[in-house]
């Protein structure tokens, strides 16, 4: 998995309101394709469950970390 990509999809949601607004209202898919990820890392992006930014940031740095430690 790309802690890369996954990284400027965390950044995208800090500073676009349109994009941070699509995470959370069903359009996360549509989104995500703007990035080169793969089937499995959309839908361990996908898999995301969050209420607003904050949580979505947070569960995606929770990915990013399981990355890191994998790779270790």
């Amino acid at each position: 998995m790309s802690t890369l990509q996954l990284n400027a999809i965390a950044t995208r949601a800090l500073l676009d309101d349109e994009f941070q607004a699509a995470i959370l209202n069903g359009h996360r898919r549509q989104r995500l394709s703007e990035f080169s990820l793969s089937k499995d890392e959309i839908e361990a992006v996908m898999s995301i469950q969050a209420n607003d930014v904050d949580q979505f940031i947070r569960n995606l740095g929770k990915l990013m970390h399981n990355v890191y430690v994998s790779v270790s």
